[in-house]
């Protein structure tokens, strides 16, 4: 992925906004909405994808009817360990767990914080057994869910004015 930084404009925020609420919308559908052609939309997509803004499509899909509608976060504490080497075993495991959504190193009482979807409490509690038989997990603390009030998917909602304000000038770019 390329880090370096990237000019958004105003039709960029945009692009990005109907991308992320219908990732299947033409080229010359957005254009129609932005007031671009569809050539041009397609070029300015691609230098997004080339930046890494955009890292890929997905389908949304509805977590109960695919028998993950049972969310819980888990806060993790893993032993003492010099710079961090037994934490590999544990977050091996996250890479390799699928209903471990996310996962995030985190300051505070705890090391990390996971966001899990299963089937059950019994799919929570099977996860949770395998969490706490890895050798540098020395304590976890669990949340459940009991209703989604909003959940974002991949990335929230973009904020145009916060996105300008967080990016670099590197120039702009045309389209």
């Amino acid at each position: 992925m390329n880090t370096s930084s990237i000019w958004l404009d105003d039709k960029d925020i945009e692009i990005l906004r109907l991308l992320q609420s219908n990732g299947r919308l033409t080229h010359a559908a957005i254009g129609k909405a932005v007031g671009l052609t569809g050539p041009s939309v397609y070029a300015r997509v691609q230098r997004l994808e080339q930046a890494g803004v955009i890292r890929g499509y997905v389908a949304a899909l509805d977590p109960a009817k695919i028998g993950q509608g049972f969310v819980a976060f888990i806060r993790v504490s893993t032993s003492a360990v010099p710079a961090r080497k037994g934490d590999d075993a544990f977050e091996k495991f996250v890479h390799r767990e699928p209903c471990i959504l996310e996962c995030y190193s985190v300051d505070g009482e705890d090391i990390y914080l996971l966001k899990v979807r299963t089937d059950s409490p019994r799919g929570l509690q099977d996860l949770l057994n395998r969490l706490r038989a890895i050798k540098n997990v020395s304590r976890t603390v669990t949340t459940i869910a009991l209703e989604v009030v909003k959940e974002a998917g991949p990335t929230g909602p973009i904020d145009g004015k916060a996105l300008r304000t967080s990016v670099r000038l590197a120039g702009k770019s045309g389209g």
